[in-house]
């Protein structure tokens, strides 16, 4: 059992080096090799010089930051509803587990459908009203919002439920009993006690779209997303060395922001010290 136990870490130890630590070693190896094989900076250089790459890098940080946390307070109902084992709660739970199986561009292509050029609710509206104001709806930042959420809102509702299924009920039924209620109780009880699994909810929502690029490719147009010009650079351009360095500045980026977030907003509340 000891060398079952052992031959099982080692396998798992080695399919986390080809799987991540050798392809992180080698983007940043290409990104400070230089055309004739020496160590250089140089790309660096051109990338942080480029107005271009880090103002898409500032509209994708911030976009990212604010549909994350949208989407966990969004996703407070449904994971009230599916923590708390409430009707429908397994139903509800199931459909936001299948949301883990479709890539990003499947949202992409399914918000092309419903609010495209061509799509169901501009043939609706043209049906019903004879105006075109929904008309390409899709490729506006609301659009590229909405397609966000679309799968940013079941990932979180996933980990705030976790976290409403151990809330002691003796303390909303002490906090009804001092008549809180409602509003209140969610604002002094509830949230509070929620705190620091909003935090990971929200952290992990963005680490998730910072590495989207499928919605991107298909409907961004009034944003440029970052990890679709990492694609482009690598695959249209074959420019490796901007892509290598682009891809290690994301990285960088995303892990101090969550790291932040986490240290600012992830400590325990009240309830939890006490």
């Amino acid at each position: 059992m000891r060398w079952f136990i052992l031959a099982i870490s080692l396998a798992l130890l080695g399919i986390l080096g080809f799987g991540l630590v050798w392809p992180l070693v080698t983007v940043a190896r290409v990104s400070i090799i230089g055309a004739a094989g020496e160590i250089t900076f140089e790309t660096y250089g051109k990338v942080f010089g480029n107005a271009y790459f880090m103002r898409a890098l500032v509209e994708t940080v911030v976009f990212c930051l604010l549909t994350s946390a949208l989407a966990s307070f969004w996703a407070l109902p449904l994971a009230w509803r599916i923590g708390r084992g409430q009707t429908g709660a397994r139903t509800l739970r199931a459909l936001s587990q299948i949301n883990f199986a479709f890539a990003g561009i499947i949202y992409g292509m399914l918000m092309i459908v419903l609010m495209g050029n061509a799509g169901l609710l501009a043939l609706l509206e043209a049906w019903l009203l004879g105006s075109e104001a929904t008309r390409g709806l899709a490729f506006t930042a609301f659009g590229l919002a909405v397609c966000y959420l679309s799968f940013q809102i079941p990932r979180s509702a996933l980990i705030l439920a976790e976290a409403v299924a151990k809330i002691d009920p003796g303390l909303l039924d002490a906090a009804r009993t001092l008549g809180g209620r409602g509003p209140a109780q969610a604002w002094l009880v509830v949230l509070p006690l929620l705190r620091p699994a909003l935090v990971e909810a929200t952290v992990f929502s963005f680490l998730l779209a910072m590495a989207s690029f499928g919605p991107a490719l298909l409907i961004a147009r009034s944003i440029t997303i970052f990890p679709a010009l990492i694609y482009r650079e690598f695959t249209g351009f074959l420019n490796f060395p901007n892509a290598a360095v682009m891809a290690v500045l994301m990285l960088v980026v995303a892990l101090v922001l969550s790291a932040l977030m986490r240290l600012a907003f992830g400590r325990p509340s009240w309830t939890e010290t006490a």
